[in-house]
């Protein structure tokens, strides 16, 4: 395998993304979500990470990391994501990849640009336009953010440190998103 282009370094908070190739997609349905989210789980990254942000979209997925263990979360992602899509390939009789590339990985270097990065994984549904309201999207952990929902995947921590109360993330969100200021941080271009 090649060799990655950010390497993973621990303690240190990674935005990790993947998007389907052109013609697929990763959720068909709600059963995949939650198929996706079970699995999720059941693979249990706290061992090499700690997962602050996530959303899933029909063709692609966001996770804001915190990673603990360098060596072990590529082999968990591959393992986790085999197992899904395995899965998915066998209900919607597909064969083939679904993905380009491995899981992409962008270092997060600074507090601000860590909030930045969490609203815009949360606030892709919106950009998406999938949903008018976050709170309509139960793909993301943003219900947990907001006091909304007492879910189990994601480690409190960062939101007890950097975020502090629902009503001041809700206000981050209003008042400091903007496409310009946040878009050319997030993607690789290609």
């Amino acid at each position: 395998m090649p060799i990655r282009k950010v390497p993973l370094i621990e303690n240190q908070y990674y935005h990790i993304y993947n998007r389907v190739i052109e013609g697929r997609k990763l959720f068909y349905e709600e059963q995949n979500y939650i198929l996706y989210l079970k699995l999720l789980k059941e693979v249990d990254f706290s061992s090499c990470c700690r997962l602050c942000a996530y959303c899933l979209m029909p063709t692609h997925y966001h996770y804001l990391v915190q990673i603990t263990d360098a060596d072990v979360f590529p082999k968990k992602m591959s393992y986790f994501l085999n197992r899904y899509l395995k899965s998915l390939s066998s209900a919607k009789d597909e064969t083939g990849r679904y993905f380009k590339n491995r899981f992409q990985a962008k270092l997060i270097d600074n507090d601000e640009y860590l909030i930045m990065v969490c609203g815009y994984i949360h606030l892709n549904p919106i950009k998406a336009n999938l949903v008018t309201s976050l709170a309509q999207w139960p793909y993301s952990n943003y219900l947990e953010f907001i006091g909304k929902r007492n879910g189990t995947l994601w480690d409190r921590t960062f939101f007890e440190t950097y975020i502090r109360s629902p009503e001041q993330y809700e206000h981050y969100l209003r008042s400091k998103y903007t496409e310009k200021d946040i878009e050319s941080y997030i993607f690789e271009k290609d």
